[in-house]
């Protein structure tokens, strides 16, 4: 009889976002604690609060630069991985979701353009 070996498939998760003018303040696993508590933060610290749908991989990797001091670059970075992305917070807020114009992240289009 063979031994069967199971590979982890990474399953995309849900996560709940704080950003405001600064950049990323807190990225968390969206569970139902967290998204009352994650609201009334933001709203506390006038700031956006949205979900995310991301890899996990993507979820660490964004979650490293903002510990290291990059909040911008987080946020970036959490916006042009996201596989969805949905506001949380009412429709007056301030914060735009999306990155100003001077933002240039590379992707392969970059790479193929420059052959």
């Amino acid at each position: 009889m063979q031994s069967e070996t199971w590979y982890a498939c990474d399953m995309n998760d849900s996560w709940i976002a704080i950003a405001d003018r600064r950049g990323l303040k807190q990225l968390v696993l969206e569970t139902s604690h967290a998204l009352p508590f994650l609201l009334k933060r933001a709203n506390r610290e006038n700031a956006e609060c949205f979900w995310a749908v991301l890899e996990p991989r993507h979820a660490q990797f964004i979650q490293r630069l903002r510990r290291l001091g990059n909040p911008i670059s987080a946020l970036r970075w959490l916006e042009y991985l996201a596989i969805d992305l949905g506001r949380v917070s009412p429709c007056e807020s301030h914060l735009r979701l999306w990155f100003p114009d001077d933002v240039t992240i590379p992707d392969r289009r970059d790479r193929d353009w420059s052959s």
